[in-house]
């Protein structure tokens, strides 16, 4: 069977896809082993398409991220010289915060002229090159995927470390475990020192606890994330009182990487609208959002939100805008959700639109990440032509609507060479209430997530309904100058 595996953090997402046997699977095992690699993607920042490779690739990178890791925190550069310079992913220190990640082309010698020319070399600021070293730390730390491919620590021979380092210095590669550990030393020197108050409020009951409010003092308000562990929102300082109590950042992500899966279609198209619905209904304060929020939610049976995690920066620094820690499921005092409980997962953005917009996480994360494959018409000629048939199919389907909406309901409509309407995207929320009082509920369908990208020749509009039932119609890039 066919197993995909994916170890996400704000600015690297690692998706290991392979082979397992159900066989292997041992008694109370919800996921099971994948022993066979068939292939890895390394998405990162700023990259339109993923570092890819098999299971030489998947080695080189590791090991490569690791030896630098402890490289960087030890001080001592003849480390991972000779394991670097051997693979296929090298690593090296460009600025004092700044890191370059090289991937050489498979089967080529290294300084050959085809690895001169294929070689990628993708810049990471350290804060990227973390949450890297974080992605590789979960796959090693993953019992049920490649297991045979450990990383194997040794200690750095005398004779390569300087006599003036200390001690501390020294010891450092050899004690350390895990990369992540490492990188995490390295954030930390960007963290400012947190200031400590003292509580007002330590006891329930006393006179200071009635009078002080909860933005000035809350014993129960969570710590900022330290620099090794995954971002996590900060609670909101709207919640209701039952979810003051902020919940363990690191059981909401133990949620979403441990629980079984739900996988019945119908159930996660069902849970996916309830999740859209109660998340529309509970968010108040879309105007203030200016960059669309990503994050990566757990659902249970009954729809409830059980587990989150950013998946971009600003859906970190923004938590507290998004009504989740608000629809968060929490346990009563002392209970805990069933670990074999099976769980939905979904992409959810809050789009800087004001629209919310839910896919299935598997789904999202598996489309490829290209740009427009080129097949769009944009010369202006052809788009008149086509501008001209869209209009007239609006204004046909346009009879026995009675419009209730007092906003301009904004969508995106891709028209085939033929004219004919391919599909459709609201653009605002008033949009996507009031699809059914438009054209576009006969005309098109809706597209899909993540099908941004179409193989076929097409021209893409931005059409604009008045609350009057007017339609304005524009290419969506506008004009070409002559």
């Amino acid at each position: 069977m066919t197993i995909q595996r994916q170890y996400s953090l704000p600015n690297c997402t690692l998706v290991l896809e392979g082979l397992g046997d159900l066989s292997l699977m041992t008694p109370g095992e919800a996921r099971p082993l994948m022993t066979v690699l068939i292939n890895a993607e390394c998405h990162l920042p700023g990259q339109e398409k993923p570092l890819t490779g098999g299971r030489e690739f998947l080695e080189s990178l590791v090991n490569a991220v690791s030896g630098y890791a402890q490289e960087i925190l030890s001080g001592v550069h003849h480390f991972s010289q000779s394991k670097q310079s051997a693979g296929l992913v090298q690593l090296q220190r460009i600025a004092v915060n700044h890191h370059r990640l090289s991937v050489l082309p498979e089967g080529a010698a290294p300084g050959s002229g085809i690895a001169a020319q294929l070689t990628r070399h993708v810049d990471l600021t350290t804060v990227q090159l973390f949450d890297l070293v974080e992605a590789v730390d979960q796959f090693f730390a993953d019992s049920q995927t490649l297991p045979e491919l450990t990383l194997v620590l040794k200690p750095l021979p005398k004779r390569y470390v300087p006599s003036g380092e200390s001690i501390t210095k020294q010891a450092a590669p050899a004690a350390l475990g895990l990369s992540s550990v490492a990188l995490a030393a390295i954030a930390l020197f960007a963290v400012p020192v947190p200031k400590v108050v003292q509580p007002a409020c330590l006891r329930l009951g006393e006179p200071d606890c009635a009078t002080t409010s909860k933005t000035d003092a809350s014993p129960t308000a969570s710590p900022s994330p330290a620099a090794g562990s995954s971002p996590t929102p900060s609670p909101n300082a709207n919640s209701s009182p039952t979810t003051s109590a902020s919940p363990n950042p690191a059981q909401l992500e133990a949620v979403l990487m441990s629980s079984p899966e739900i996988t019945d279609p119908q159930e996660v198209t069902d849970l996916q609208e309830k999740l859209r619905r109660q998340i529309d209904e509970a968010w108040k304060t879309r105007t203030s959002i200016t960059q669309d929020l990503v994050y990566r939610i757990g659902v249970g049976k009954d729809g409830a939100i059980v587990g989150y995690k950013p998946v971009n920066s600003v859906a970190l620094e923004n938590a507290n805008k998004t009504p989740l820690l608000d629809l968060l499921y929490i346990p009563p005092q002392g209970g805990s959700r069933p670990a074999s409980e099976p769980i939905a997962q979904y992409k959810v953005v809050f789009t800087s639109s004001g629209v919310v917009e839910v896919a299935p996480w598997k789904e999202a994360m598996a489309l490829p990440i290209t740009k427009n494959s080129g097949s769009e018409i944009t010369d202006n000629a052809r788009l008149e032509g086509l501008l001209e048939k869209l209009q007239g199919q609006i204004y046909d389907h346009s009879s026995g609507l009675n419009p209730t909406f007092d906003k301009d309901l904004i969508y995106r409509v891709r028209v085939s060479e033929d004219g004919s309407v391919i599909d459709f995207k609201p653009f605002s929320q008033a949009a996507y209430d009031h699809v059914q009082e438009t054209p576009f509920a006969k005309l098109g369908k809706p597209a899909e997530e993540g099908s941004d990208s179409l193989d076929i020749p097409h021209a893409i509009f931005k059409v604009v309904i008045k609350p009057n039932g007017v339609p304005e119609i524009n290419p969506w890039r506008g004009w070409q100058k002559e």
